[in-house]
């Protein structure tokens, strides 16, 4: 047992190790609200394509980068684009810092984000009122991170609902909930 508890948190995601990193993180205050860095930015990638959006400044939501992330996080199949709930920005970008500061600095792989009541109705396993139709959830993975410990990450940083999938995680930001798929 004791080799298990040398081993990465990321390795072995038990709710113990989980637990014992995030009240160390959030006994030093790093977290992505409190850190007062100059700007902060979101490293995605959807659709093939990397991005890195700068969307905060001093605590600040930066317009040019939000209408950036709004635009990444559009419906790709019918071409529209919506104005996101910037906390759901928030939340990602803790996850990211979060991970950042455990040396694991991989970008967020975005599923899908917003979706017309179209797309959302063609989408297998979509709920009728799903939180992508009102720009509040994205679906997403990060490589190597296990399902469960990214949801696990995910409500820590804000997240509401939180769906684990076999191939991504669910979150938005309308209330708090929790499901597999």
């Amino acid at each position: 047992m004791q080799s298990k508890e040398i081993e990465s948190s990321l390795v072995d995601p038990s709710r113990r190790i989980f637990l014992k990193s995030a009240l160390a993180l959030s006994a030093t205050g790093t977290l992505y609200a409190n850190n007062k860095k100059d700007s902060e930015l979101l490293h995605l990638i959807r659709n093939g394509r990397e991005y890195k959006i700068p969307f905060m400044r001093e605590g600040k939501i930066e317009e040019n980068g939000y209408n950036d992330l709004c635009r990444i996080f559009a419906d790709v199949r019918a071409g529209v684009a919506v104005q996101m709930d910037p906390n759901l920005f928030v939340v990602l970008a803790q996850a990211q810092q979060w991970l950042s500061t455990n040396h694991i600095n991989r970008p967020i792989i975005l599923t899908s984000g917003y979706r017309t009541e179209h797309t959302n109705a063609t989408t297998e396993g979509a709920a009728f009122n799903s939180m992508h139709l009102y720009g509040k959830a994205a679906d997403i993975k990060i490589e190597g991170l296990p399902a469960d410990y990214l949801a696990r990450l995910l409500r820590l940083c804000g997240g509401s609902g939180i769906g684990i999938y076999s191939s991504f995680v669910h979150v938005d930001t309308w209330k708090e909930r929790a499901w597999r798929g």
